[in-house]
């Protein structure tokens, strides 16, 4: 009796570690990621193709910024394509955008990068925080490596921890991680060496690999542990069906835990009151989108287009607010003086926050009838047809509410651009026309 109880015990210990690792992976990739979003966005203003004299005329290349006159300085880069060749040295934190990386000499500082293919054959001495199709390591990577992606080839060595949300990762037996590992993917291959514990959930584990610490898994369609197989610590995982693990293989302690498929009822998510507000809201969306649109339609328009033209910034500008709105207004409240201010400011960042998807559904709109051939395009349908996909969207059970908040994000960093929004818009001169009179006051220009 007491030797179930405390097998009942464990598990249940076992489980509430599984759980937060599993908001952990969630809260530190998606903070990885927005790393990468707000740095691309913020820093990353775009500017005119600069000349490049080559010697046979004059070509050009896309440059956004860059700043790298000595040690410890930020490179900012959109580039088709960047290379450290072979043998040279670059002292600077890379920002980048680019259709390829490629790493061949070392890279003294940090990278935080989006692209399509990535290659890390030399070094880099610092952190590599990224999102792309396409990843292979087989250099050395001085501390952790956190990566979005559809495929992930190790081959090298990675000083600190790996995090990596992904469709497939392979490790090979060449590859050594120093530290912790946390993985979320399709398939994963594990046959090299890992120094710290693990946690991977994934659709199948093959692994002919060594783990040092201990190694949690989750699996949807079971795993193999090779011959070569080693993990130093105890093992816990849960799947379809229960593996033979050889003698040896575990140097701990093994707990299997069954996985029952159960088929996903979708209306239970939305079912009853849900969708009832879901529909509700829908509509007063439409209704209050529409009135709102029609109002100020060159300023809704504008507002799209700078989602359209400025992205990545919008994106990252909408992210720095939405946090740091909040710790604004509890200053405010702090202070007796200021807490009327603090009334009106909330009130004004409510109402932003829920018409900044009014701006990006007319973007997307604008997006769909432009493709389909249409040229001159109102803002109202555009509206229309893209809040109505937006609520399709967001009535996705976990994901529709991780894509409200980005769609959030875009709107209200676009919004947060607008002339009429900016503080410095108020201490602009008033342009004065020929009898000395301003034909413009200050914040309301149509510029964006």
């Amino acid at each position: 009796m007491n030797a179930m109880r405390i097998m009942r015990a464990r598990q249940v210990a076992v489980a509430v570690v599984r759980e937060s690792d599993v908001k952990n992976v969630v809260i530190r990739v998606a903070l990885g990621l927005l790393v990468v979003a707000v740095a691309l966005g913020i820093l990353l203003t775009p500017t005119p193709a600069e000349a490049v004299d080559t010697g046979a005329g004059a070509t050009t290349r896309n440059v956004v910024h860059v700043m790298t006159p000595g040690h410890g300085d930020i490179d900012i880069q959109q580039v088709e394509q960047y290379l450290v060749p072979d043998g040279e040295t670059r002292v600077a934190d890379l920002y980048i955008w680019s259709g390829s990386l490629e790493i061949e000499g070392t890279l003294d500082g940090d990278i935080i990068a989006g692209f399509q293919n990535g290659s890390i054959a030399g070094t880099v001495t610092e952190d590599v925080n990224c999102f792309a199709q396409t990843m292979r390591i087989t250099g050395v990577v001085g501390d952790d490596v956190r990566l979005g992606c559809e495929t992930l080839y190790l081959d090298g060595h990675i000083g600190g921890d790996l995090i990596v949300a992904a469709k497939d990762v392979q490790i090979s037996k060449t590859a050594v991680i120093d530290g912790d590992v946390i993985i979320a993917a399709g398939t994963v291959t594990v046959d090299g060496t890992i120094g710290g514990r693990v946690r991977i959930m994934t659709g199948f584990l093959d692994m002919d690999g060594t783990i040092a610490g201990n190694a949690e898994i989750s699996t949807d369609g079971g795993m193999r542990l090779g011959p070569d197989a080693h993990i130093g610590g105890d093992l816990f995982y849960e799947g379809p069906s229960e593996i033979d693990v050889p003698d040896g293989t575990v140097a701990g302690d093994v707990t299997f835990q069954r996985v029952v498929d159960e088929e996903i009822d979708f209306g239970g998510f939305l079912g009853g009151a849900g969708i009832l507000f879901h529909v509700l809201g829908f509509i007063a969306a439409l209704v209050a989108g529409t009135i709102i649109v029609a109002l100020t339609k060159d300023h809704a328009g504008r507002t799209a287009e700078i989602i359209r033209t400025k992205p990545l910034k919008s994106l990252g500008i909408g992210f720095v607010t939405f946090i740091c709105m909040p710790i604004v207004l509890l200053v405010l409240l702090v202070f007796i003086l200021t807490i009327p201010l603090m009334f009106v400011v909330g009130f004004a960042y409510g109402i932003a926050l829920y018409i900044a998807k009014f701006y990006f559904s007319i973007w997307l709109g604008n997006l769909i009838l432009k493709r389909g051939g249409r040229t001159d395009v109102s803002p109202i349908p555009s509206m229309l047809l893209g809040l109505t996909i937006v609520y399709l969207v967001t009535a996705i059970p976990v994901v529709g509410t991780l894509v409200g908040v980005v769609i959030i994000f875009f709107g209200l960093g676009a919004l947060m651009q607008r002339k009429e929004t900016r503080l410095d818009a108020a201490f602009e001169p008033a342009p004065v026309v020929s009898n000395g009179l301003p034909n413009e006051f200050p914040g309301t220009g149509t510029g964006a």
